[in-house]
């Protein structure tokens, strides 16, 4: 990402990275219910809202019965504001009072984008950085833009939880290339799976259910399949992740 838009995530507080956070204090329970409660800035603008309110009411078909996301009540203490930051980005789990989750109009309003953020605020970082990702892929590290090689770096197994198994196809994965952070359009990476289909890597515009089972193991739900939606392979990582995530020494 970006260098003047990074903050370090500081593990020694519990920000983690991986597959999803480890500290317990970073999950959401909004007055000992566990739910995630947001709302809207007020300069967010009304058109757009009914495009992430309708990836809200995906997530919530999905995992409504484990995580709600629900409007903020007015006793809420801890809550999401969603705003129009100008890129797509969020703090990695709660934080506690208002934090917030950046769903920009010119390009983050895709149904996976806001999913995708939404799973960042719930305690998820992106899947190429899990500790075991060199079993399932090849980096390319000459072919990334230097600012950008953070989104890459491996993290310890000490700090994270493996809530699943490692998922190319993830709503969480990066694409292999993208003009953002590819050099002359070159991969970052490779599947060492010869069968997997590249084209479906970091293009998801739903749920996975590695995607469904890290939530479900992390907040101790109760597992169950999902039907996911048909054609849903059509959302540009290059929309959903213009700015870094965001981290906080709270």
């Amino acid at each position: 990402m970006l260098a003047r838009f990074m903050m370090v995530c500081l593990l020694a507080v519990g920000f983690v990275a991986g597959q999803g956070v480890k500290n317990e204090n970073l999950r959401w329970k909004i007055n000992g219910v566990r739910r995630m409660a947001y709302t809207f800035d007020p300069n967010f603008p009304q058109q757009a809202r009914q495009s992430v309110l309708s990836g809200i009411q995906r997530w919530n078909q999905v995992l409504g019965d484990c995580l709600p996301l629900q409007p903020r009540q007015a006793n809420d203490r801890d809550y999401i504001t969603v705003f129009n930051g100008g890129g797509c980005f969020s703090m990695i789990g709660k934080v506690g009072g208002s934090q917030s989750l950046s769903l920009g109009v010119n390009g983050c309003l895709h149904r996976g984008t806001v999913i995708h953020e939404f799973l960042h605020a719930a305690g998820l970082i992106h899947t190429q950085k899990r500790p075991d990702r060199d079993n399932f892929i090849t980096m390319h590290w000459g072919n990334i833009v230097e600012n950008w090689k953070s989104q890459f770096t491996k993290e310890s197994s000490n700090y994270i939880g493996k809530y699943s198994e490692y998922d190319l196809y993830s709503i969480m994965h990066y694409t292999t290339r993208h003009p953002s952070w590819s050099i002359n359009n070159r991969p970052g990476f490779t599947p060492k799976n010869p069968n997997v289909d590249q084209r479906r890597i970091g293009t998801g515009n739903d749920f996975a259910q590695s995607d469904v089972q890290a939530i479900r193991r992390m907040y101790r739900c109760p597992e169950r399949k999902f039907r996911p939606i048909s054609n849903s392979n059509n959302r540009k990582q290059g929309d959903d992740e213009r700015r870094p995530i965001l981290c906080s020494n709270k």
